[in-house]
């Protein structure tokens, strides 16, 4: 995907180009190496919900398989280089902020989210933080997300 694929819906009259302008909510830690090394935040449903809830009805949006989430490792994608550290941090609480603002593609709907302990965990993990796709706020490198809806 491209910045020229992605386009968002506005949901307030403020742009989210700070942190002052993002909201901040907690989740927690989860490692799974059943399907591989996956590694997520899970994220309160409520959030995806409502967010999605507001993508106008004209618009095709499901419900995605997946319980809410951010994920910093996925297994199809990627494999951690150091994994000494894998787990290390289970159940931790991990706070983030997120852009009021649902973008979409050509197939999903998602939040913007940035947390600098994501990053740091995945420096440990010897992954990779520079993201491609999107130019993040002051004091962030990686913008991650939680995908909220699909047009599947």
């Amino acid at each position: 995907m491209t910045r020229t694929d992605q386009t968002a819906i506005p949901l307030n009259a403020k742009s989210a180009s700070n942190v002052d302008d993002m909201f901040k909510s907690t989740g927690t830690l989860r490692y799974d190496t059943i399907s591989g090394h996956r590694l997520v935040v899970e994220v309160d449903q409520g959030i995806a919900d409502y967010y999605r809830s507001l993508i106008p009805l004209w618009k095709p949006v499901n419900k995605p398989m997946w319980p809410a989430h951010v994920t910093l490792v996925r297994p199809d994608k990627e494999v951690p280089v150091n994994l000494e550290h894998w787990c290390k941090y289970e159940g931790e609480p991990i706070e983030f902020l997120y852009e009021p603002h649902v973008y979409s593609g050509k197939v999903y709907y998602w939040l913007n989210i940035w947390c600098n302990r994501l990053e740091d965990i995945r420096l440990e993990l010897g992954l990779p933080v520079v993201s491609e796709f999107t130019l993040p706020p002051d004091g962030f490198i990686k913008c991650f997300h939680c995908t909220i809806g699909n047009m599947k």
